[in-house]
């Protein structure tokens, strides 16, 4: 093996650059804060568990999918993260309809799930080069997560997009917050040193 291979090889362990695993500890305790709230409105049964509430997944994804799309800018982040898991949860309440119209043409179950499920897919992947903001990596993400409760989907749409918009506002502004705060302190920090 040549030494130009060699350097361009997978590394299994990273150094982070200086700081970042600062923020991102910073980050962590953000998402822990409200990963604590969220608990303690549910246990304190303050949160209403019928009618329009926060769905725990739909909020805490958001944080998940915002810091995995590493290429992109944190504003891109945002509404990346907001429209295509918006757009997720709509493709999934068509795939419930769908179901439900080839199951009344006679279709089996499975086959009326999969007929509607195969097309929204197809979707997602053909419109995502022209309308990437709205049809990406997100959108599948809601659109698979929410067939986890597949029967209360439909009914539940309202609640699963307000914990989607609450959580990126809350979970991914304020993460975003909190490393530019950070990263302007260690700029402070280091003009100082100079």
């Amino acid at each position: 093996m040549s030494q130009t291979n060699e350097k361009k090889g997978i590394k299994l362990l990273h150094k982070p650059p200086k700081g970042k695993l600062s923020a991102l500890c910073l980050v962590f305790l953000w998402i822990a804060l409200w990963n604590s709230v969220f608990q303690l409105l549910e246990i304190t049964h303050i949160m209403p568990h019928e009618g329009l509430r926060l769905v725990n997944w739909a909020f805490f994804m958001t944080v998940a999918v915002f810091f995995l799309q590493e290429e992109l800018t944190y504003k891109e982040r945002f509404w990346y993260t907001l429209c295509g898991g918006a757009v997720g949860l709509l493709l999934a309440a068509c795939v419930g309809l769908g179901k439900g119209f080839f199951v009344n043409l006679g279709l089996p179950e499975l086959a009326a799930t999969c007929v509607p499920l195969v097309t929204i897919i197809g979707v997602l992947i053909l419109t995502r080069p022209f309308l990437p903001m709205f049809f990406n990596d997100v959108g599948f993400v809601y659109l698979i997560c929410s067939f986890i409760n597949k029967k209360t989907m439909l009914a539940d749409l309202p609640s699963h997009l307000l914990s989607l918009v609450l959580g990126s506002i809350i979970l991914n502004l304020g993460a975003t917050g909190i490393i530019l705060l950070y990263r302007k302190q260690m700029a402070k920090k280091r003009a100082k040193q100079n």
